[in-house]
């Protein structure tokens, strides 16, 4: 653990502290053929995609399915269709082009709609990649400023994989 990562975690609870792990250790929980849900909005877990994205050589039929998100998407990149496919119930203009050449897919649906699916089992998610709050002295965490669909992908998803992001809101 970094030094930096040691003096973030300086105070949380034991419970927690005996969960943290790195991007890197975290990324290697995913599994070929895994489902995962991304959060999206302002809360993509960049670094957790970014420590995905470099073990894209060990992976393969890897569905990403998540809402809108901001920023890039390398998980889209043409290079990398074989090992991750994205199923995007927006299209935002970091996938735009990537759905259009087909290769990924659009599910149209009602926001409201999308957390049955999660919950039905209709779309079962085998972990889902969020951001969070630090954990208060109870151990808890807040989703912050992206609680759309994520609450039940992480109510519903075998793996939860959390960035904790120290400048997240708890809301």
């Amino acid at each position: 653990m970094s030094p930096r990562t040691e003096a973030a975690i300086k105070g949380w609870p034991a419970a927690a502290l005996s969960k943290v792990i790195d991007a890197d250790a975290a990324a290697t929980l995913v599994k070929s053929g895994d489902r995962l849900y991304l959060q999206g909005g302002c809360a993509v877990p960049h670094l957790l995609i970014n420590a995905l994205i470099q073990r894209y050589q060990e992976l393969e039929d890897v569905e990403i399915v998540h809402l809108l998100t901001l920023g890039d998407a390398p998980y889209a990149d043409r290079k990398l269709t074989e090992c991750f496919t994205v199923n995007s119930f927006f299209i935002g203009e970091n996938i735009r082009s990537h759905i259009q050449e087909g290769l990924g897919d659009y599910t149209p649906i009602m926001l409201i709609d999308i957390p049955h699916l999660f919950d039905s089992g209709q779309i079962p998610l085998d972990a889902a990649l969020i951001q969070v709050t630090p954990p208060d002295i109870h151990g808890k965490v807040s989703l912050g400023v992206s609680v759309d669909i994520v609450k039940s992908a992480a109510a519903n998803g075998s793996l939860i994989i959390a960035q904790v992001n120290p400048r997240m809101p708890r809301t």
